[in-house]
């Protein structure tokens, strides 16, 4: 799926390829890179929307049998994407949390749209083909698309549905179904924003639930107020922005959601054994707590394990409770917190990630990272099936990255004086990538050093002549 952005903050326009497995935002502070994440982000999030259709009476045919064949009608999917790119357009306040005047202000003349006919969408339709597993609440659907087909065939995997979820599903399976389509290759989208390292640790106090409790209170107290009281239930906060408070509602169910394991849940652990040596724990009342490997009778609270525990435990939490295939994970400054040995050993996870079947964006300034990441294109790029062991550092299949499936944008100023961004597509090779913002940086330092160290030489040597 390739997208158009205009007028997004100093990004003027910008055009991006989210087919690719990896896409990696380059460039400089406050240029963009995370309006880009979040906009993606709420493209790609497939959440529970009523959506009244007529194509709906296909569930009554899944519940009685079992299973069912979900019909796809290229104008009906293909209204369905303009009305949520539509809706998209008018949800700015809410997305970054801001109000509506700043946003009318902040987002003049924004625009958001896919790069496809619809001619060309019928003809992609065709060529979709994928299987998967489709969660509403508690209920788990098979889901299978087949090339050249214009149906997707569905199978309940629970033998009883109770009442309660038959109307979700008459409610919302449709819309979950359209979705796919009109947004595929992504069947929904996970989002770790920077704010990650305290979303846990402050979400009591931080509580959606409190925040929509006093923006009710303080609106309903104004006297300026002319507001009917039910309104408010329908409202969501705009205190933080869609990815915050999308991480807070999470937070505060946390419990809910450990009952379940994805099964992804023992790649977790591999993840916590090696980066933070020990095991993120949710207890009975919905606490986060951390127990290290090398005490593990004691169970710390979140608040006072050390900071790569609190930055990456939500990424835990997601793999072992959360994920399913073919989701987009969305992750802000993947380095926060992290020694380089630990931001090397997470571009690998990414590699694994991606060939269980996930798609990343990630936005980072970490040249360890990248780094990685070109090491991996380049292992990949030999063509070998046996592992490879290189200065002590075996690489097998599964962190293989194919350079035709990786995208790289760097976001930078015209000019140092220029307000608006330009956002290029960055060449990728077998080699891998370079971002010329971070290697010029490196580049400079490595000359400064160079120079000072032959200034000392040469102060040392003529201060042994002196003497």
């Amino acid at each position: 799926m390739e997208i158009d952005i205009k007028n997004l903050g100093a990004i003027k326009s910008a055009h991006f390829d989210l087919s690719k497995r990896l896409t990696v935002f380059c460039g400089p502070n406050n240029s963009g890179k995370t309006y880009a994440a979040y906009m993606a982000y709420a493209l790609t999030k497939s959440g529970m929307k009523y959506f009244k259709s007529q194509e709906s009476i296909f569930v009554q045919d899944l519940i009685k049998n079992q299973e069912a064949v979900f019909e796809l009608k290229t104008d009906s999917i293909w209204n369905y994407r303009k009305d949520e790119i539509k809706n998209l357009n008018n949800s700015l306040a809410s997305i970054y949390g801001v109000s509506e005047d700043i946003a009318s202000n902040l987002f003049a003349d924004f625009s958001i749209s896919i790069s496809e006919t619809k001619k060309e969408f019928d003809i992609n339709i065709l060529k979709m083909n994928f299987s998967n597993e489709l969660r509403i609440n508690d209920i788990s659907i098979e889901i299978l698309k087949k090339i050249d087909s214009r149906e997707i065939n569905l199978k309940l995997k629970d033998t009883v549905v109770s009442k309660n979820s038959i109307e979700i599903l008459e409610l919302f399976l449709t819309s979950k179904l359209f979705s796919l389509i009109a947004f595929y290759p992504f069947t929904s989208s996970y989002i770790l924003p920077v704010e990650r390292n305290s979303i846990y640790t402050f979400s009591k106090e931080l509580s959606i639930q409190k925040q929509e409790f006093l923006e009710r209170a303080q609106e309903l107290g104004s006297k300026k107020s002319s507001r009917d009281p039910f309104h408010w239930f329908l409202k969501k906060s705009s205190r933080y922005p869609m990815p915050i408070r999308d991480g807070l509602e999470v937070a505060e169910d946390l419990h809910h959601y450990s009952k379940t394991k994805s099964e992804f849940f023992s790649f977790a652990e591999e993840i916590e054994n090696e980066l933070l040596n020990g095991k993120v724990i949710i207890t009975k009342d919905g606490e986060v707590q951390f127990s290290s490997n090398k005490a593990k009778r004691k169970k710390i609270p979140i608040h006072l394990t050390a900071s790569i525990v609190k930055t990456l435990s939500s990424l835990i939490f997601y793999l072992k409770h959360i994920a399913t295939k073919n989701e987009l994970i969305i992750i802000d400054e993947p380095e926060l917190n992290l020694h380089p040995n630990n931001q090397v050993y997470l571009a690998r996870v990414f590699a694994r990630l991606i060939n269980q079947g996930f798609r990343l964006i990630i936005s980072t300034h970490s040249d360890y990272i990248i780094r990685e990441l070109n090491n991996l294109i380049m292992v990949s790029s030999l063509k070998r099936k046996e592992p490879i062991t290189i200065n002590s550092v075996t690489y097998s299949k599964e962190y293989f990255l194919d350079f035709n499936t990786v995208g790289a944008y760097l976001f930078n100023f015209k000019n140092s004086i220029s307000r608006n961004v330009t956002v290029a597509p960055i060449p990728i090779s077998k080699s891998g990538f370079d971002v010329e913002t971070i290697d010029n940086t490196i580049d400079e330092l490595n000359d400064i050093s160079e120079e000072l160290f032959y200034a000392l030489q040469n102060e040392s040597q003529n201060t042994l002549e002196n003497l």
